[in-house]
């Protein structure tokens, strides 16, 4: 009985001692198999790696300049998968499909530099050339010369005496209108040098409505200087001068432009109405203030020579942006195959360049103009009312621009995106191995995003 328990527990033993032996060879086996799996691996890194330098790409590298075969516990083929994850490409190409298209398109440095000279001339020739309407005595204490280019532009349709030129007399004579009364008591502060500011038809923009309305009805539409509005009858001028009417209020400003008080600046009687402020040492208000700005000459001569500095920047800016399409074939002559939309789409970012760069040297001509108005002890004659109008009229811009609907250029730069990735699609040669032609994509698509 023992000798069979022993034979039975030497079985066993020796099977146990078979197994241990055949494990050893499968272990060997694995080892042998994992060997050769790595030599692979590391043949296929080093082919991978050739052909990444034969076709100028390089190995991923960390943020701080390391090259990434290992690399927070990845290596570089695991961050190259990482980098190019469908399920990452995804969530980016959504983020590009929605992000809206640039506000404003950017600016060179040699378009800066055409901002900057043609906001500094334009300085220059405000404080130098525009001035003042004619030589002050400021507060009685500081001599301000005028600019001699308004006071030439005073010499014009009239004598020696004084006296108008013959044909602006007969206007004067023939263009009789309704409004034209130099003394009413029924409006206040109306005298021989105030009363065209005070009737709004002798406004060279607005009188074509007032003046004709007045025309037509026999009457004086004003504002006091109280900030009133007032209509009052003064006489029917018949059916024949009413027919006329455009001429004759027509005649009557051209008759009116070379007297010795001219004409106020477009809309300047309106000033009027703001009956509020406290400036200078007198408390004037805003309208007071403009009345005393057209007593000392700030009227329509003067409003001519301040739109030089403006005129100067408009002519600067415009034409470099005239001759710098002359370099750019797409703005100047558009291929047969582009679409309307692209070629507003075109016309429009070259129209917001230019009224871009207009903005900021209008901007810098209008503090240019502040600075004038500090080194003339804060006279508002100095002011440059038709400066800061194109400012105001290229801030219109800016904002209408900023605010405008871009759901048409994101429609057109996605579409314009889908077919550069469908040509690169098509570019890349299917004969060659699948890891080339998956970097060969990849390579294209992240030359063109740079």
């Amino acid at each position: 009985m023992k000798d069979e328990v022993g034979n039975n527990y030497l079985d066993d033993l020796h099977q146990i001692q078979e197994d241990i032996e055949k494990t050893k060879e499968a272990e060997d086996e694995i080892g042998h198999s994992i060997h050769e799996t790595a030599q692979d691996i590391e043949r296929l890194q080093k082919e991978v790696e050739q052909v990444l330098l034969k076709e100028g790409l390089s190995l991923p590298m960390s943020e701080k300049g390391e090259d990434t075969k290992s690399y927070n516990g990845l290596n570089w083929d695991d961050m190259f998968f990482l980098s190019n994850n469908p399920i990452l490409l995804d969530h980016q190409i959504k983020n590009e499909i929605l992000k809206k298209p640039k506000l404003l398109p950017s600016l060179s440095g040699l378009d800066y530099a055409i901002v900057g000279i043609a906001g500094f001339v334009a300085s220059i020739v405000d404080i130098l050339f525009v001035r003042l309407p004619k030589d002050i005595k400021y507060l009685n204490q500081y001599n301000q010369k005028g600019s001699e280019f308004t006071a030439w532009l005073r010499t014009l349709g009239i004598d020696e005496n004084g006296n108008l030129h013959p044909f602006l007399q007969w206007c004067e004579d023939v263009c009789k209108v309704p409004y034209d009364k130099s003394n009413d008591k029924r409006v206040k502060g109306m005298g021989g040098k105030t009363h065209r500011l005070l009737s709004l038809g002798h406004d060279p923009l607005f009188g074509l409505i007032f003046g004709l309305l007045d025309i037509f009805n026999g009457s004086l539409t004003a504002i006091d200087i109280q900030g009133n509005f007032i209509n009052i009858k003064t006489y029917d001028p018949g059916l024949t001068k009413k027919l006329l009417s455009p001429f004759l209020w027509l005649g009557h400003i051209v008759s009116d432009v070379c007297t010795s008080m001219g004409i106020p600046i477009p809309g300047w009687g309106f000033l009027q109405l703001l009956q509020f402020g406290s400036f200078g040492k007198k408390d004037r208000t805003i309208a007071e203030i403009s009345k005393w700005m057209y007593l000392n000459g700030y009227d329509l001569r003067h409003f001519i020579t301040m739109s030089v500095s403006p005129a100067i920047i408009e002519i600067i800016v415009r034409g470099y942006h005239y001759l710098s399409l002359l370099n750019s074939e797409k703005q100047l002559v558009h291929s047969m195959t582009d679409t309307h939309a692209d070629t507003e789409i075109t016309k429009m970012e070259s129209n917001l360049k230019l009224h871009k760069m207009l903005f900021l040297s209008h901007a810098f001509a209008a503090g240019g103009n502040a600075f004038k108005i500090f080194i003339n002890q804060g006279n508002p004659l100095a002011l440059n009312i038709s400066q800061w109008i194109m400012l105001l009229k290229e801030s219109i811009k800016m904002t209408k621009a900023v605010t405008r609907d871009k759901k048409l250029e994101m429609i057109i730069r996605n579409r314009n995106k889908i077919d550069e990735e469908w040509e690169a699609i098509k570019g890349i040669n299917v004969n060659r191995n699948t890891s080339v032609i998956y970097y060969d994509f990849f390579k294209e698509r992240n030359q063109k995003e740079i």
